[in-house]
């Protein structure tokens, strides 16, 4: 049932942002964990995203070359922060990346020079109101239909 209050439009980006966190915060898990680890940088004007991925997610865990201890302990540390700014929620998972037999997830926020991506709902009355126009215009329908529909 389609409903336009402010209400169920607030409930509904509720339900995104709390999708959108808990998101973060399995990311965060897989880092610590040591599921996922970076695997890259995208620079982009003005900021830049870091790549995750690992074996949970078909890639493979990003290693020092030649198992050197130093890299290694410096890519867990690397890890390790992007999991903290997660769990704050100064960075945010913002895509995902699929490629064959695997994928990545990249994060990134105003501390990486990029803005915060807030949930938002910014088509709906928009698409709504076309629907609305077409069918009314081209279809014998009574108009009161869409008031009822408004209001619940």
């Amino acid at each position: 049932m389609l409903t336009l209050g402010n209400t169920s439009i607030q409930r509904d980006i509720q339900v995104i942002a709390s999708l959108q966190r808990d998101l973060n915060l399995v990311t965060a898990f897989l880092l610590l964990s040591g599921q996922i680890t970076i695997v890259g940088v995208f620079v982009i004007p003005g900021g830049f995203s870091v790549s995750l991925s690992g074996p949970i997610f078909g890639g493979s865990r990003l290693e020092g070359k030649c198992g050197n201890r130093v890299l290694n302990a410096f890519i867990d540390i690397i890890d390790v922060i992007i999991a903290i700014l997660l769990i704050i929620d100064e960075i945010r998972l913002v895509s995902v990346v699929v490629g064959p037999g695997r994928f990545s997830v990249d994060v990134s926020g105003p501390i990486f020079g990029e803005e915060v991506n807030e949930p938002t709902l910014p088509l709906l009355r928009q698409n709504y109101n076309f629907f609305h126009q077409i069918v009314s215009n081209h279809f014998n329908i009574d108009p009161t239909l869409f008031r009822k529909l408004e209001k619940e």
